[in-house]
């Protein structure tokens, strides 16, 4: 087994989705939050017949909030893609709306398009985590890095 490499910044491409590294089709083997810190780590594996397989790890700093549907085994990832905030709130507007009463993701705002504007003033990104199946959801976070280790 080779050695981790250095955590590195991801390249997400608004269009495309996450370039650098490759993560369609990798399985979620763990899920990981540090609230204090305010990092998440999603730990996967890309596995392929009569390959060498490769863990990936991706790990956002910064979080704010995160909220994932179907945390199970297996779960594959499509990609991680970055949205806008006005994208990612319209997708999970009742989320917020529903959550806004216990504080979540803040307690500053009244309405999503406050909301917006706080996160933008923030300067934190808005990362849609696209499942295949399984996990499918989104991270509020400053940046995402990643490292990668092949396994043989």
């Amino acid at each position: 087994m080779d050695e981790l490499s250095e955590w590195q910044e991801c390249q997400i491409d608004p269009s495309r989705g996450m370039e650098v590294p490759a993560v369609h089709d990798n399985y979620v083997t763990a899920l990981s939050i540090d609230l204090e810190q305010g990092t998440l780590i999603l730990n996967t594996l890309y596995q392929e017949m009569n390959q060498r397989e490769e863990q990936t790890d991706l790990r956002f700093f910064g979080v704010l909030a995160h909220h994932f549907n179907d945390i199970m085994a297996p779960s594959i990832l499509f990609d991680v893609e970055y949205n806008t905030f006005q994208t990612l709130l319209n997708e999970w507007e009742w989320l917020f709306l529903k959550r806004k009463k216990h504080g979540w993701p803040l307690r500053s705002y009244e309405t999503i398009p406050e909301l917006e504007n706080v996160l933008k003033e923030r300067d934190l990104k808005a990362y849609r985590v696209r499942g295949i199946c399984g996990l499918d959801g989104f991270v509020i976070a400053e940046k995402v890095e990643y490292r990668t280790q092949a396994i043989h």
